[in-house]
């Protein structure tokens, strides 16, 4: 069996215009049993890649400027949540479905960079991860006689 190179390839498309993809589960959103995946019917977001080129362009520099201002390396979970969020708002995240409040500029300007919805930061940059990847495809060998 050999895999077909095509498959490994992005699609490059969507990493840079968007797709919807669904977390379909979350762990850790059940307190009571905090490693069970919970499932998450209905809810998908519209978002780049981490690879679109102008959120890698911003994050490295981000990352740069949060390294001069915390030498220590520990950044402020405050400081690190409103960094996170203003980089999904401005490049990854292009809208949602399944929440109980409709997808608009506002909201997401003010939900992403709160440092309470780390949750909902995680899945967005979670999806992002995840667009533009293909599912690999293998060849079967042709079978010797």
């Amino acid at each position: 069996m050999t895999v077909k190179l095509g498959s490994l390839a992005a699609d490059l498309t969507k990493e840079r215009e968007g797709d919807w993809i669904e977390p379909k589960e979350w762990p850790g959103l059940n307190p009571e049993k905090p490693y069970e995946q919970v499932p998450l019917p209905g809810l998908s977001f519209l978002t780049r890649s981490i690879n679109y080129p102008p959120y890698a362009t911003a994050y490295q520099a981000e990352l740069e400027k949060l390294r001069q201002a915390y030498p220590s390396g520990t950044i402020p979970a405050d400081v690190q949540a409103k960094a996170e969020g203003k980089l999904a708002i401005e490049h990854l995240l292009l809208g949602w479905r399944g929440l109980d409040v409709p997808y608009s500029a506002d909201i997401v300007g003010s939900v992403l960079v709160a440092e309470e919805h780390r949750v909902i930061r995680a899945m967005v940059r979670w999806c992002a991860g995840i667009v533009g990847k293909r599912k690999v495809e293998f060849e079967e060998a042709a079978s010797k006689n």
